[in-house]
């Protein structure tokens, strides 16, 4: 009876059911056209879903153009499908696309039709909308839901429970790209540039999948960006990985937007040490050394193993920055205020220090395209915080020189709310200015497994 106690509890309490969305939409304006894919994890609450999304040009002239921001819908089962609706806000831009200052808005509405347990086809009406751009289109968008079950504690996790293990890896690296044969959109010859990013996977027994993202800090590249999905297989001494996604910015001539790869990975320990090939359809080809870090977690998941358990904290944050007047800022001298909406993850390394990486992206101030992606630490004890990061960022004529920017603030927080102040400088471009931060974050835990056996 006790056992059978802790695993309804185990479960059901903590259980929350997940959907990763990608859907297509083909956008048209000032007589082009482009080709936007959505990608979206949402977490369903009833009949009611929310989370974060990021948008990428894959077709028509407009490689590098992003958005990120939140999604909210709704979806009521009719039948055998389910009436779908929502908004997302962002922000982004890029591609020298006339994005505006960068604020995106989009309102949706269609079906969602279950094949099976896991998989949905989605289909809907939408129109997007730059709030002072020429980007004004409706059009029809296509696509599917993966649904799946996860495990997040709003406190810590019992010591021990029903569950079962997922593997989780998280990996930040450094990219240099050896391009041949590649013009930039200016006509001059694609030369060497870095990049600063990191994948996010997960492993099942030989074979894993991945999310990728970075973007460029060094030669003469600042706004290249990129976002893919991957999978890959472990050959004990070799892994062998594969991916698609959008990239661009920076003048890097990615045409429409669509990139892919191919890479050889050894690790060493905690080191991994790689080599491969970019493509683009029609655009820049290039190979690429990397290096980087990985940490592997063992996370509770539903299931039926019996497992001891040890709390992982990690933290959310969503929140707008504001750099505040400065003739630094921009190319051109205007002295502008710069608004960016920002999305952090954080992972508590002690009571009170984390981890996190950033990314942003302008929606205010007439730069956008402009964005942001760091690595950080943060410190915070009772009301109080503080914060530091490095990363990358470009696009917006913001003026970061070769893309690598710093930045270090503090602040106080009630509850969920916080307010911060810092300062941001780019490393050898001008921009140097004081910043102004406010925003929401929420705690949460996953729960590492220390043991496991099935169930007697």
């Amino acid at each position: 009876m006790k056992k059978a106690i802790i695993f309804i509890i185990s479960t059901l309490l903590f259980s929350y059911t997940n959907t990763f969305r990608v859907s297509y939409q083909n956008l048209k304006f000032l007589n082009e056209d482009m080709g936007l894919v959505e990608t979206s994890y949402l977490f369903n609450f009833n009949y009611i879903y929310t989370g974060i999304s990021v948008y990428s040009a894959v077709t028509g002239k407009r490689g590098g153009f992003f958005t990120g921001g939140v999604t909210l819908g709704a979806k009521y089962p009719i039948s055998s499908f389910y009436i779908d609706g929502g908004m997302f806000i962002g922000g982004g831009g890029g591609g020298h696309a006339p994005q505006g200052s960068g604020l995106m808005l989009k309102v949706y509405g269609g079906i969602v039709k279950p094949i099976n347990k896991n998989f949905s086809l989605v289909a809907n009406y939408n129109h997007i909308k730059f709030k002072d751009g020429e980007i004004d289109s409706n059009q029809l968008a296509f696509g599917f839901d993966y649904n799946f079950k996860d495990l997040y504690f709003l406190s810590p996790p019992p010591s021990y429970g029903y569950f079962d293990v997922e593997k989780v890896y998280f990996n930040p690296y450094v990219l240099e790209y050896i391009p041949f044969d590649s013009k930039r959109t200016d006509g001059y010859e694609q030369k060497r540039f870095t990049l600063i990013g990191a994948e996010l996977g997960k492993i099942k027994e030989n074979y894993f999948y991945f999310l990728s993202t970075g973007g460029a800090f060094r030669g003469e590249a600042d706004g290249y960006a990129e976002f893919l999905f991957g999978i890959g297989k472990d050959f004990k001494y070799l892994k062998l990985k594969a991916s698609l996604g959008a990239g661009g910015g920076g003048e890097v001539d990615t045409k429409g937007g669509s990139i892919y790869k191919i890479e050889a990975q050894k690790d060493i320990k905690f080191l991994n040490f790689a080599a491969g090939y970019m493509g683009s359809f029609g655009g820049v080809k290039a190979y690429y050394l990397k290096a980087g870090l990985s940490k592997k977690f063992d996370f509770a998941t539903i299931g039926s193993k019996y497992v001891k358990l040890k709390p992982a904290k990690l933290k959310f944050s969503l929140y707008s920055e504001s750099y505040l007047p400065s003739s630094t800022i921009r190319k051109t001298g205007d002295s502008q205020r710069l608004d960016t909406i920002n999305m952090d993850l954080g992972y508590f390394i002690n009571k009170n220090t984390f981890l996190y990486i950033n990314a942003g992206s302008a929606y205010n101030g007439n730069s956008g395209g402009y964005a942001i992606g760091m690595f950080g630490v943060g410190y915070e004890k009772d009301i109080f915080f503080v914060k530091g990061a490095i990363g990358a960022a470009g696009g917006g004529n913001v003026d970061v020189g070769g893309g690598l920017i710093a930045k270090a603030y503090c602040g106080i927080k009630y509850k969920n709310l916080f307010i911060g102040i810092g300062r941001i400088k780019a490393i050898d471009g001008k921009l140097n200015t004081t910043i102004l931060d406010f925003g929401v974050d929420f705690d949460f835990y996953k729960g590492i497994v220390y043991t496991s056996k099935k169930l007697p």
